[in-house]
């Protein structure tokens, strides 16, 4: 009976909730971050003109292909420090997530106090498995927009970034030329402006590739709310691919939030059984077989990448 409930409530999700869903969170999957800001406003960058013929719709896209194909599989790791000396948290994830229907599958693997945690998105659904009461939650969609698991990150950024970089209003302000002695690449300024937001993003792309190196996000009164920074790019699959985002405010500037990737593929092939509530109680089986909860292992129907 609880299977027929479930099946019933994924058959009334509706197409207009997935789009009120993409504009919803769209300032969210940027940083997913609240309104809390610095003191001082930020300083605008003093930028070349920019060239004719590029496209700021274009470089948005290109950007987003750094962090993911039609369908993405990710290993990393999620990492919180509160200041210098203070011992680093550390949450270690895999991620399976596919473009074009939204749908993703997160859980988590490390420490093993929240080993096993799962969350299915389902457009315009959003489930979580606890396995310490074997328990699946509907969770209100705006719980995607909340710091994660002690982080500055929302599962929205993990789940959704991509995304949110190629949907946002662009506009390209202009050229920052860099500094070679201070290995700043000369880089596009592109302005990106979340939808129903006063907000406004401020994303640096490199001039070569369009691969994302920061971004600033600002009120709405230019104050700096926070920063994101991307480096350690690889060659990955032909993409140069940051490896590792590191996020702090403007309130906190001791606390910084990192993501390191330990591995990313694109366009893997996927069993659709990923994304079910099915793979979700997959960590609490494994669980009472004495086995390490690992979604991996899982799948119903054959094993994810």
């Amino acid at each position: 009976m609880r299977r027929v409930r479930l099946a019933a409530r994924f058959a009334c999700a509706m197409n207009s909730a997935r789009l009120r869903l993409a504009a919803r969170f769209a300032c969210a999957l940027l940083f997913g971050l609240g309104p809390a800001a610095g003191g001082a406003l930020a300083q605008a960058p003093a930028l070349e003109p920019p060239p004719a013929g590029v496209e700021a719709a274009a470089l948005a896209r290109r950007a987003a292909s750094a962090f993911a194909g039609e369908r993405t599989y990710l290993e990393a790791v999620l990492s919180v420090r509160e200041g210098a000396g203070a011992p680093q948290r550390a949450i270690r994830f895999r991620a399976w997530r596919e473009r074009s229907s939204g749908r993703a599958f997160l859980r988590v693997i490390e420490p093993p106090a929240a080993a096993g945690s799962g969350w299915l998105l389902l457009p315009p659904v959003l489930w979580r498995y606890e396995p310490r009461t074997a328990s699946i939650e509907h969770l209100e969609l705006a719980r995607l927009g909340e710091p994660w698991l002690g982080s500055d990150f929302t599962l929205a950024d993990v789940l959704g970034l991509p995304a949110a970089l190629a949907a946002a209003r662009s506009r390209l302000l202009g050229v920052d030329a860099g500094d070679p002695t201070a290995d700043l690449p000369r880089a596009y300024v592109l302005e990106l402006r979340p939808p129903a937001s006063g907000e406004r993003v401020l994303a640096w792309l490199d001039a070569e590739r369009a691969t994302p190196l920061r971004c600033e996000r600002r009120a709405a009164d230019d104050t700096l709310v926070a920063s994101l920074r991307f480096d350690e790019v690889r060659e990955t699959e032909g993409r140069a691919v940051p490896h590792r985002w590191t996020l702090s405010r403007a309130d906190a500037p001791a606390r910084e939030s990192r993501i390191e990737l330990a591995e990313i593929r694109f366009d893997p092939p996927f069993d659709d059984a990923i994304f079910t509530t099915r793979q979700l109680l997959q960590a609490g089986r494994l669980s009472a077989a004495g086995a390490q909860p690992d979604a991996r292992l899982g799948a119903p129907g054959g094993d994810p990448p």
